[in-house]
C-alpha cells in the first residue's frame, strides 16, 4: 500500500496502533493530534522501523487548524487517500456520577446525573466526537 493515510487522534492508544499498522503495510502516514508530542513519538517509532511518517499539531474542532495541516500534508505526502477520524474523548463536565439511571435522578442536585450535566461540557464532547 503506497496510499497516504491521515489519522486524527494519532497520538492516542488506538489510533497510534492504526498508524503503526498502516505504515507497516507501506503507507506514508500523517499523524494529526492536538498533542503533537504524542504524535511525534509515534511518528519517530514508525520512522525507526523504516516507515514514512510525520506528526502535525491539529485541533479537529478548529477549521483553520485543519486547513493549515491539510496544506502541510499535501506538501509532505501528497493527496490523502485514506482518512481515519480517530480524535475523540470525554470531558469531566460531561461525565455522570453514576453508571446507570436510578429513579429520582431527574430531581437530584447533589450528584451529577444525565439530567443536570453541564451543557457546555456535553456540547464539547458532542462536537469532538460527532462533528
Amino acid at each position: 500500500m503506497n496510499e497516504t493515510v491521515v489519522i486524527t487522534g494519532a497520538g492516542g492508544v488506538l489510533c497510534s496502533a492504526f498508524a503503526r499498522d498502516m505504515a507497516a503495510a507501506g503507507a506514508p502516514v500523517a499523524l494529526l493530534d492536538i498533542n503533537v508530542d504524542a504524535a511525534e513519538k509515534v511518528a519517530a517509532d514508525i520512522r525507526a522501523a523504516g516507515g514514512r511518517a510525520a506528526a502535525y499539531r491539529a485541533d479537529v474542532l478548529d477549521k483553520d487548524s485543519l486547513e493549515q495541516v491539510h496544506q502541510a500534508v499535501l506538501q509532505d505526502f501528497g493527496k490523502c487517500r485514506v482518512l481515519i477520524n480517530g480524535a475523540g474523548g470525554n470531558h469531566p463536565r460531561a461525565t455522570t456520577g453514576r453508571e446507570t439511571f436510578q429513579p429520582g435522578d431527574e430531581t437530584l442536585q447533589d450528584i451529577k446525573t444525565f439530567f443536570n450535566l453541564d451543557k457546555e461540557g456535553f456540547q464539547f464532547v458532542f462536537d469532538l466526537n460527532l462533528l
